[in-house]
């Protein structure tokens, strides 16, 4: 039993399968090129198989994690295997074996993001302000509840990095993982909110890093 992660890129129409469509897509990617996944004991058993950080449908990304455990050593003819056999839209970027010293999946604490915003002037200036506010508080709707909350402390980075002829592209680095998540979309209605004459038309948002505690790529 070998213990392996996997970066991969979710780009075009693939951007719309969801979370639990993913799992059961990669399970049929690893049968169909050969590649022994473990399985779990008992009554149901599942392949050994973790994504970490789900993405929102709808998103893109090149940066994604998957952690898996294999039958035997992996080799360079099985990773070209696996994209063979890849949909349209995924691609898996690289492969390492998980050593002890890898943050675990569950260590995940920001993810930065590149966002292409249809809508009206925005300046630096105006984007600076809005990080420099002593709060930030927008409805946040979670599974259990819906409730006002300050998302300042989990913007870790807002920039305006280039402008469009609709628009802008926003860098975006957020708090991400099991104790704080946030969302692109929620920071966009929150700018709109706070920052005058701000309004969005449309945004396309694309995962560019996931980082760990210590700001570096988990892979």
């Amino acid at each position: 039993m070998v213990k392996y992660r996997f970066c991969y890129s979710k780009y075009g129409e693939a951007k719309y399968v969801s979370h639990l469509d993913l799992i059961r897509l990669f399970s049929r990617v690893f049968k169909r090129a050969g590649v022994p996944l473990t399985y779990s004991e008992g009554f149901n058993p599942h392949a050994k198989l973790a994504i970490g950080l789900p993405l929102s449908v709808g998103v893109t990304s090149e940066c994604e994690y998957m952690d898996v455990e294999t039958d035997r050593q992996l080799t360079k003819a099985d990773f070209e295997a696996l994209n063979r056999n890849m949909p349209i839209g995924l691609h898996f970027n690289s492969m390492g074996e998980r050593i002890v010293t890898m943050k675990k999946l569950a260590d995940i604490c920001y993810a930065a993001y590149r966002v292409t915003v249809s809508c009206s002037p925005l300046s630096s200036e105006g984007v600076k302000e809005f990080c420099e506010r002593e709060s930030v508080i927008v409805e946040k709707t979670t599974k259990r509840k819906t409730e006002e909350t300050d998302i300042l402390p989990d913007i870790a980075e807002l920039k305006l990095e280039g402008v469009t002829d609709d628009g802008v592209i926003l860098y975006m680095v957020l708090s991400a993982g099991p104790s704080a998540n946030l969302k692109p979309d929620l920071v966009l209605t929150a700018m709109s909110q706070y920052i005058e004459d701000f309004t969005v038309l449309d945004y396309d948002i694309h995962r560019v890093a996931i980082l760990g505690s210590n700001g570096k790529p988990m892979l």
